[in-house]
């Protein structure tokens, strides 16, 4: 009898939490109101916990991300570098290209040589700087080239070769100081010698004293009898000139009009004095 009345009150008890909850929910899809504000304030009592829960485990979230996340970053900012480093290559190689081909193209047309035949050559090492004195080029005997025969750029005398073989020569430059040029002075009948300084791109030189020269007067081989080079190869500017006070000679600065660093290609000039 006693089990009898504990499973009806249970039966009762069941189906009295399945009305209510019809009834909640039925309440709730209308929006009752004052189910919403108890559902408010429940919400309002548990917020605090909520926000200090997300607070306390947000580290916790952030370094397990970074732990299992590292490796990914890491490649992924090592794939980013190396593409970095390969567009600056394509960049620089560009350059230089460029560089290249102004260099070659200036070589194509050099009016300052006139008749004279001449034999196009490429930089194959030294002239990484101003400071260099030789630089090696691929052209030699086999395309004519002797010992001796001026060397140009587009701008200019850079110098004479001075060791050659079959495919190969070496060029001396004219900054470094190990030879003589003579000059004249364009416009004027005044004549000079002028050697490097062994320290970059300026030449000293000098002529008698009682010759005017004026900074900004540009100086070219001379080609008198017995010269070196031919006549009317340009070579520089004067930059500064000195006073010549109690000597017989006025010392010049003159500032070369090729440049010797960076070269890429040269023109040697198939040109030997004359023998007496």
């Amino acid at each position: 009898m006693a089990v009898s009345r504990r499973t009806g009150r249970s039966r009762f008890t069941l189906l009295l939490l399945i009305l209510t909850s019809i009834t909640l929910l039925t309440l709730d899809f209308r929006g009752f109101e004052p189910l919403d504000r108890a559902r408010s304030a429940v919400l309002a009592v548990f917020e605090p916990v909520g926000s200090f829960a997300s607070d306390t485990f947000e580290p916790v979230r952030n370094a397990w991300n970074g732990a299992f996340a590292y490796d990914e970053l890491a490649k992924e900012n090592e794939e980013l570098r190396q593409r970095v480093d390969e567009l600056e290559g394509q960049i620089t190689s560009g350059e230089v290209a460029k560089q290249s081909l102004r260099q070659l193209l200036e070589q194509a047309d050099i009016p300052f040589v006139g008749d004279l035949p001449t034999a196009r050559a490429r930089v194959i090492s030294g002239a990484v700087s101003n400071f260099d004195r030789t630089i090696e080029i691929d052209r030699g005997e086999n395309a004519g080239v002797r010992r001796g025969m001026p060397v140009v750029t587009g701008q200019g005398l850079i110098g004479r070769g001075v060791r050659v073989s079959g495919d190969r020569a070496v060029v001396d430059l004219l900054s470094g100081g190990n030879f003589s040029v003579g000059f004249s002075v364009v416009g004027t009948n005044v004549l000079g010698v002028a050697r490097g300084r062994g320290d970059g791109t300026r030449l000293s030189a000098t002529v008698d004293v009682d010759r005017v020269v004026l900074p900004g007067q540009i100086l070219v081989t001379s080609g008198v009898a017995g010269s070196t080079f031919p006549q009317g190869i340009p070579i520089g500017t004067v930059a500064e000139v000195g006073d010549g006070k109690g000597s017989l000679q006025r010392e010049l600065a003159v500032d070369m009009l090729a440049r010797q660093s960076d070269l890429s290609f040269v023109t040697v000039v198939l040109w030997e004095p004359t023998q007496p």
